[in-house]
């Protein structure tokens, strides 16, 4: 279907063109495509805006916001709780990484809960909390997300020993500090 989806956008902004286009059309379009008739009018906008979009209308961007290798380190800290992580980002990004906390994992933080400091990445900007949790539920499996609430060490174990995925101990240190 969604080779189609091209030569409907096409046709659709020809007829649109010609003043002819109506909401039958679209309607049409949309129930053979498989999509809402709301979706084929976000398309043919997209399409107005750029050419890129007629060739391939629906189709993702890649600037969506995804899970890397320290935000899965700080879950770990928070012990799966995705809502005290993305505080702790803020909280990060409000005070540019200049928050009195130490920058390195051999100081203490004065915080006893969640993540030192220096484990913490600077996003600039920093996802809302939906957008957050959104790619947490997206890009971690259940299994993942059970694993982190045994906390740090239990997490960092299971990656490097059991899974190989190359996540160790020096992600706790920010790559300016290493």
């Amino acid at each position: 279907m969604t080779a189609l989806r091209g030569l409907a956008v096409r046709r659709l902004l020809a007829l649109r063109a010609e003043r002819r286009l109506s909401r039958e059309h679209v309607r049409l379009a949309g129930e053979c495509l498989g999509v809402s008739e709301r979706t084929v009018w976000r398309w043919l906008a997209e399409a107005s805006r750029s050419p890129q979009a007629v060739i391939r209308p629906g189709e993702r961007s890649g600037d969506r916001f995804e899970i890397t290798r320290e935000i899965r380190v700080l879950l770990a800290y928070w012990h799966g709780n995705a809502s005290a992580a993305h505080r702790q980002l803020v909280t990060r990004a409000q005070t540019g990484g200049h928050d009195g906390q130490p920058t390195t994992t051999t100081e203490p933080a004065t915080s006893p809960a969640g993540a030192p400091p220096a484990a913490v990445p600077l996003l600039d900007p920093v996802p809302s909390l939906s957008t957050f949790l959104r790619a947490v539920r997206r890009d971690l499996t259940a299994g993942e997300r059970a694993g982190l609430a045994a906390g740090p060490c239990d997490f960092l174990f299971r990656c490097h020993h059991q899974f190989s995925l190359g996540c160790h101990a020096s992600l706790l240190v920010p790559a300016q500090n290493r």
